[in-house]
């Protein structure tokens, strides 16, 4: 149920939050861990992780205006494929916040970088995970995946360069080449 409460919470938000630029900007969403989110390890289980991706992604794509975009030419966001790397644990009503941001595109594929950030005792931050989406549009009509750079025309945005693809996008990209190659 808190998960509802958090989607409807989040979208009852959109009006009173400002755009966020492409490409540069970054959706920031502060949460707290809930009795409802933690396993027998009394820390937030690891199913819950991906959740607070979904909802920090959604943000991002309704303040880019692409989920409307993409919706007026009955295009849908899908989600290919994920990867996490859990760093340190949160533990029962610890407050985090997660940033997601675009981090690389190529052809029909969107990289999504989300960051689980709380803070030490000292108030520094701390990476508590991290992880990469890969996403893309799926246009229903004529059954297949949308261009990055058609998405962007859409939206006003023509000619986006995608920024360099760092080592970990690649290594992600390959891993899950090889995964649907083998399957």
């Amino acid at each position: 149920m808190n998960l509802w409460l958090r989607l409807f919470a989040l979208i009852f938000s959109f009006a009173f939050r400002p755009r966020i630029p492409l490409p540069e900007g970054f959706s920031s969403r502060a949460f707290r861990v809930l009795p409802s989110d933690i396993d027998a390890n009394l820390h937030m289980t690891n199913g819950r992780y991906p959740c607070f991706v979904d909802l920090t992604r959604l943000d991002f794509f309704v303040r880019t205006r692409m989920i409307q975009t993409a919706f007026q030419r009955d295009w849908r966001p899908m989600m290919l494929a994920s990867k996490f790397r859990f760093r340190r644990e949160l533990k029962p009503f610890r407050k985090f916040r997660v940033e997601t941001r675009l981090r690389w595109w190529d052809g029909t594929n969107l990289v999504f970088e989300s960051r689980f950030l709380t803070r030490a005792r000292d108030r520094s931050e701390i990476l508590s995970a991290i992880s990469l989406e890969r996403t893309c549009f799926y246009a229903r009509k004529d059954k297949s995946l949308v261009p990055v750079e058609d998405l962007f025309a859409a939206m006003g945005r023509s000619g986006l360069a995608p920024p360099p693809a760092s080592a970990e996008i690649l290594a992600f990209m390959q891993t899950e080449d090889e995964i649907r190659r083998a399957n």
